[in-house]
């Protein structure tokens, strides 16, 4: 008969963890959070008149919260309560974090047992894990149970007192959440910048040159057989045109959201081509005799990329698999659940000694043993704020399963995940990346057609150009996996280019070919060049881009804003209250979220503003970590000094 009774959060992992304790163990569920503040309304009808009434929590006396057994839980409860009066010993497994420790907590104080208690945890479901887990038990962290009590009356409060102005002033229904409202902000500002730009046109060239031994002084105007035309095109490369006359050549980076040119350009003399010039440039270019007049290499070193957190994970599951975030959490939970990957709510980019080992083992066994560096990579936490003592999201055990391993076991979403976390994990601990970045500066004499001293749109008399290429000679993590990257405003010049009459962003598109994609021919300073062809093309500078989850994910994680943990939800609670619309990938702020954020930046300010709400996490963190008082800290907060109080009475 069991005598160990072990409460876990999701009935997913029992079966499991049942058959890794023994017959000894009988595993329940509590289904997530057995209880949580009180509806207002909800409260028996002695308390409404009380200190409880507004919030069901007592702000004069020490933040006193007023819990209630959730109504769909009490059978849950009551289950718990028969298998403890079995029980010789409680094992409160739930998750390894602040709100596990919380719910472990509220477990203590309905159950109320009777007999000893002990507090397990472990990051993934596996023999071993949970095996270590059960022989390194520890007591309740009461510290990281006033981190989490604090989060929740803060949201309380700020909800309760923030939400009735927006139901007075805007529209009933809504709500005024910590951080909601500061992701919405940080839509609304990105749209005023789309609304207040001013697009600013200029003028590129682009030239294809040939590297030929011997070639000379070769024009795009003289006839040559096929044979050496093969060799030009053999031996050709792109380069764009940087100066003219030595000053540097406008691009999108040099222009204001206003349409001018930023005041740095300007006193540095740098051009702004327009379509007349650009066209006179392409066009003597033909007639020069283009020579390289410098060659730059240098070596090449990339290393592989940390592995996932909660956040990072969110967000190259939206680039690489079009998996909004709260898709990625639900499959990732799955995968957790199920044995197949570590603890999906982390903040930590550390990998235990066992998962090291694991993946540097599994490097030498699929791709050889020259890919394993000779001292494993350690990476450090991204932040102060990274206390839970997790590990990154890496693949479960101590030793990893292969995507082809788990195929007949995980399908659609949940293998590609697994995919991308696996690589991900192994990728980390390979090899640089090496090779040799060479950079071609190629000047050509700008004749004027004719013989004429200068044409009318041709003021210059020595045009430059720039090609760079990067030769990869080994590939390291390159191998497994390459980290995706956001959309971004200026990534390639000439990948926004569309000819002699078309404009396009001046930042071009996502998924250009970078300049590690261009191997350039062998060249050495004073080769000539033949100049195989050389066009003008318009562009025209655009405006910041819109958000999308996962940029928008990137920027509150950049400004310490929330929980990683939570930004899947945060992503779900603006879109269904209306704050954002989805275009594409794009997230559209509504006319509400403007109105919203406008009201809040005006009578609300330190609650939408950036820096106070990181600084929030901050102190929450130091509560979790027993240096701060929740008690003088909320009091701090919600009564103020003057005009500084949340209360609005």
């Amino acid at each position: 008969m069991s005598t160990k009774l072990v409460i876990v959060e999701s009935p997913n992992k029992v079966r499991s963890i049942a058959a890794y304790l023994g017959a000894e163990f009988d595993v329940e569920a509590s289904v997530g959070h057995i209880r949580d503040l009180a509806q207002p309304s909800e409260l028996p009808p002695a308390e409404k008149k009380g200190p409880y009434g507004k919030f069901a929590v007592d702000v004069e006396d020490g933040f006193k919260p007023y819990y209630v057994v959730n109504p769909d839980k009490k059978k849950t409860v009551t289950q718990l309560r028969k298998a403890l009066k079995g029980a010789e010993e409680l094992y409160l497994a739930t998750d390894d974090d602040r709100e596990g420790e919380a719910i472990a907590w509220h477990l203590l104080q309905v159950l109320k047992p009777k007999v000893p208690v002990r507090r397990m945890t472990f990051t993934e479901i596996t023999k071993e894990a949970v095996t270590r887990a059960l022989a390194s038990t520890r007591d309740l962290d009461i510290h990281l149970v006033d981190a989490q009590e604090t989060r929740r009356i803060l949201d309380r409060l700020v909800g309760y007192e923030v939400s009735p102005v927006l139901w007075r002033k805007v529209r009933a229904g809504l709500s005024a959440g910590r951080v909601q409202s500061v992701a919405t902000r940080l839509v609304v500002e990105r749209e005023r910048e789309r609304m207040a730009f001013v697009s600013a046109g200029y003028w590129g060239v682009e030239a294809e040159f040939a590297a030929l031994p011997g070639a000379g002084a070769s024009s795009i105007s003289e006839d040559a057989d096929a044979r050496d035309a093969d060799a030009r095109r053999a031996n050709a490369f792109t380069a764009r045109l940087a100066t003219l006359d030595g000053r540097r050549v406008a691009t999108g980076r040099d222009f204001t959201d206003a349409g001018g040119l930023r005041p740095a350009a300007v006193k540095a003399g740098t051009v702004h081509l327009h379509e007349g010039g650009a066209k006179a440039v392409a066009d003597a270019v033909g007639r020069g005799r283009p020579r390289v007049a410098e060659v730059e290499e240098k070596p090449y070193k990339r290393r592989p990329a940390a592995p996932f957190t909660t956040s990072t994970l969110q967000q190259e599951a939206s680039r690489k698999l079009r998996m909004n975030p709260r898709e990625t959490m639900r499959v990732a939970q799955g995968l957790y659940e199920n044995g197949f990957i570590t603890y999906m709510r982390t903040d930590s980019t550390v990998l235990s000694g066992q998962a090291v080992a694991a993946a540097r083992a599994q490097v030498a066994e699929l791709y050889g043993a020259e890919y394993v560096p000779a001292k494993p990579r350690i990476y450090a936490a991204k932040s102060k704020g990274a206390q839970e003592a997790h590990e990154a999201i890496r693949p479960a055990g101590d030793h990893f399963r292969t995507p082809a391993q788990v195929s007949d076991q995980l399908a659609g979403a949940q293998f590609r995940l697994y995919e991308l976390i696996w690589k991900r994990t192994v990728a980390s601990q390979m090899a640089d990346a090496v090779g040799s970045t060479a950079t071609v500066r190629v000047e050509v004499p700008l004749k004027p057609a004719g013989g004429v001293s200068r044409d009318a749109g041709l003021t210059f008399s020595t045009a430059g150009f720039t090609a760079s290429g990067t030769v990869i000679t080994f590939r390291g993590f390159l191998a497994a996996y390459e980290e995706g990257r956001d959309a971004e405003r200026y990534e390639s010049e000439s990948a926004g280019s569309t000819g002699s009459t078309g404009s396009t962003g001046a930042g071009g598109k996502a998924g250009a070919k970078s300049d590690k994609d261009v191997r350039l021919p062998a060249m050495s300073a004073g080769d000539d060049l033949s100049a195989l062809s050389a066009e003008a093309s318009g562009h025209e500078t655009t405006p910041p881009p819109r958000y999308t989850e996962a940029s928008l994910v990137k920027a509150l994680e950049e400004r310490e804003i929330g929980r990683p943990s939570t930004y899947a939800a945060t992503m779900s609670t603006i879109s269904d209250r209306g704050y954002v619309e989805h275009r594409g990938q794009a997230l559209v702020p509504t006319w509400l979220a403007f109105a919203v954020t406008r009201l809040l930046e005006e009578n609300f300010t330190e609650l939408v503003d950036y820096d106070f709400t990181a600084s929030m996490e901050a102190d929450l963190d130091r509560i979790a970590a027993g240096q701060e008082d929740r008690i003088d800290w909320l009091t701090r907060f919600y009564f103020g000094q003057g005009s500084q109080a949340l209360a609005v009475g």
